[in-house]
């Protein structure tokens, strides 16, 4: 009798064994708190600039004045356009009178509160407390309101020029609105002014704006680093070729649809014109205070059927101890980086998202799961 039960156990070790070579070997990772990472880069050419163009980055006003003409000697931080904020102006003063509006309907009910606490109306005094949080959470977004169109107005009024040169264009008409990233003066700038251009597809351009610090590095200038302001992003013009063959039917020039240029500023004394360049530009999605559930990218599946999932590594006690299979979660995701995806519901930190596997895993199947050196 014992060395039955001896010969079963050892059959079922086996068995145990063989099933574990034959099972599909996984990595899992649990999701992250934090925010995406974006990050656009790639390469560009370094042209002498013979004209800056003064950006406007607001496009709230119209113009009030132009302070410069033509020919005009300008200085870095001169006034070159003044706007008119009168409507935003009236918009301030309106708000402020609702702002102080919030103010005295607060007065009121922590008035009633105080009222009815002395009364040991309880009830009545829990339905105040709630509207006083109420009305200071109301309070507290129409000053921000307030303190953001203050802000727009300090920081946008005027527009001053970013570099020392003479005037050679004039864009920006009295009466008329500037968009965002459209240059309102062109100027001729000292030799020392280099333009670095650079190719990007519309979805990179999405990402970035005139005035975003992009990073340029030049190689042969033994690598040097230059962190500058991004100057505009445009559509990328292209040179007029020979023959009525690449003309499209209406006799326009064919553009490249996803093709846009982004150009920034360089001065170095070192520059030519000509040198090639990588530029890098990073930028945080948030705050740490708005961190997100964070997924990696490699854990993502996606089907006709389900749309979005992802397999997750669970647990249960078997014959032998602890065993692992798979369990398939339907995600809503939101957007994603180069490594994360950000997760709106599905999971949380204590799940284990599959990552890769040697064979193809279902729904149910056992796996065995790897920590990274080998070891289950």
């Amino acid at each position: 009798m014992v060395a039955f039960i001896l010969m079963m156990l050892v059959l079922t070790l086996f068995s145990n064994t063989i099933l574990e070579y034959s099972l599909p070997r996984v990595s899992a990772a649990s999701p992250t708190f934090g925010s995406l990472i974006f990050t656009v880069n790639g390469s560009g050419s370094v042209e002498a600039a013979e004209e800056v163009k003064v950006i406007s980055e607001n496009g709230a006003w119209p113009v009030k004045k132009v302070e410069v003409e033509v020919g005009d000697k300008v200085k870095k931080g001169q006034v070159i356009v003044r706007f008119d904020t009168s409507d935003t102006e009236e918009q301030i003063e309106t708000e402020h009178l609702n702002y102080e509006k919030q103010q005295i309907t607060l007065e009121k009910l922590q008035t009633s509160y105080k009222e009815a606490k002395q009364a040991a109306d309880d009830k009545l005094a829990a339905g105040f407390a709630r509207d006083i949080e109420s009305a200071k959470l109301d309070l507290d977004a129409q000053k921000r309101k307030v303190d953001r169109l203050r802000e727009e107005i300090s920081n946008y009024a005027v527009l001053t020029s970013s570099q020392e040169g003479v005037v050679s264009e004039v864009l920006a008409t009295v009466g008329a609105l500037v968009s965002p990233g459209t240059a309102v003066v062109n100027l001729q700038v000292a030799t020392t002014s280099f333009e670095f251009k650079a190719d990007v597809t519309n979805e990179q351009a999405k990402r970035l704006k005139a005035g975003d610090l992009v990073k340029i590095t030049i190689p042969s200038l033994d690598d040097a680093e230059f962190e500058v302001k991004i100057q505009s992003i445009q559509t990328k013009k292209l040179d007029q070729p020979e023959g009525p063959q690449n003309n499209t039917p209406g006799g326009g020039l064919q553009q490249t649809a996803d093709q846009k240029e982004m150009v920034a500023v360089i001065k170095d004394k070192r520059l030519e014109g000509g040198e090639a360049g990588d530029f890098e530009w990073t930028k945080k999605a948030g705050s740490e205070e708005d961190g997100k559930t964070l997924v990696p990218n490699s854990a993502i599946r996606e089907s006709n059927e389900d749309g979005k999932f992802v397999y997750l590594v669970s647990e249960r006690k078997g014959s032998l101890g602890k065993e692992y299979f798979i369990r398939k979660v339907k995600l809503t995701v939101e957007e994603s980086d180069a490594e994360y995806t950000v997760v709106k519901d599905g999971i949380g930190p204590s799940d284990r998202v599959v990552t890769s596997s040697n064979k193809p895993i279902e729904e149910g199947k056992r796996v065995l799961v790897s920590n990274g050196d080998g070891t289950e």
